[in-house]
């Protein structure tokens, strides 16, 4: 006798994988390397400041494939989740003008970059630390005219500094692959002119949970060996520098939505057309890496919004 109950919705990774019909990924992968090694020795071990934009398996973090696989998903000129019509959400508390300058550290290709100079014409230079990233986001400034306005320029955020202040300083999921978010948020607080800005949006850990697979899962194949702090961690730090926190704020409802949505729209599309070997790998490695993200939301990791205030200069 058939059963009656319902089907299981199938998750974002069983979809894909539904959609390519039997395509064997891991297979993909060990022909990808064995062509490698039919070429030749092995490559030479890359210097430390190439090794600093490797993925932790010695593979470049970014390349064209994976940008255009990126903007497929997220939008034009975004490498994450939220595009043109989420970032004036995130960045309201900022109440920005043109007269205003900011920073967007880890800008990607600039799309928030562009888009706040845009919104509201204020001055807005991207601060990207993968030289690919930066070349691709500097090229889509240029292109849609916000060369000066809103460029897009390489840093590096364990030693960063900045000549000038500030207004506001904006951040979106970058700080938790930092070591040194000490001395990161010691630098921002020095560049915030006095009632300057900071708000940033990262992934943090939940201070009682107890981790499970998924959290392992995710710890284990982040691209980037993830670091991230607790709320507590991210309050003592901005408390200790006198950025006084107006917003602490989960969000991670709202990226769990985000990212659901626009990959049930890439799913969509991929049925409409056909692609070469290498982007269908690019596209599941770039699904597995947010299907991940998101399973992890509800395994000791949480999506957070801090937004604070420097004091203005008693001195």
């Amino acid at each position: 006798m058939a059963s009656d109950a319902p089907a299981q919705p199938m998750s974002l990774k069983q979809r894909l994988r539904a959609w390519w019909e039997g395509y064997d990924l891991s297979a993909a992968r060990q022909g990808a390397g064995e062509a490698d090694a039919a070429q030749g020795a092995a490559p030479a071990e890359p210097a430390p400041a190439e090794r600093k934009h490797l993925n932790r398996n010695g593979k470049p973090l970014w390349n064209a494939t994976r940008i255009e696989v990126a903007e497929k998903i997220w939008g034009d000129g975004f490498a994450t989740p939220g595009g043109t019509d989420h970032i004036p959400t995130l960045v309201k508390p900022f109440g920005l003008n043109p007269a205003m300058s900011v920073l967007d550290l880890g800008a990607g290709l600039g799309g928030s970059t562009r888009a706040m100079a845009k919104q509201y014409g204020a001055w807005i230079t991207g601060l990207e630390y993968n030289p690919v990233l930066t070349e691709a986001g500097m090229f889509r400034s240029h292109k849609a005219g916000l060369a000066r306005q809103a460029p897009v320029q390489g840093f590096d955020p364990e030693n960063f500094k900045w000549p000038k202040r500030v207004d506001c300083i904006f951040s979106k999921e970058m700080l938790f692959t930092v070591k040194n978010k000490d001395g990161l948020i010691d630098a921002i607080e020095a560049c915030l002119k006095p009632r300057g800005q900071l708000l940033i949006t990262d992934y943090v850990l939940e201070k009682d949970a107890k981790p499970g697979r998924d959290f392992q899962s995710w710890k284990a194949n982040e691209p980037v060996e993830p670091l991230a702090w607790t709320v507590e961690q991210y309050s003592a730090a901005m408390a200790q520098r006198n950025l006084d926190i107006r917003i602490a704020e989960d969000i991670s409802d709202m990226h769990r939505t985000l990212i659901l949505d626009a990959i049930q729209a890439l799913v969509k599309h991929l049925e409409t057309v056909a692609m070469e070997k290498e982007t269908k790998i690019a596209v599941v490695e770039e699904v597995e890496l947010w299907a991940r993200r998101v399973a992890v939301l509800d395994d000791g990791v949480r999506v957070y919004r801090f937004h604070a205030l420097k004091p203005a200069d008693l001195s």
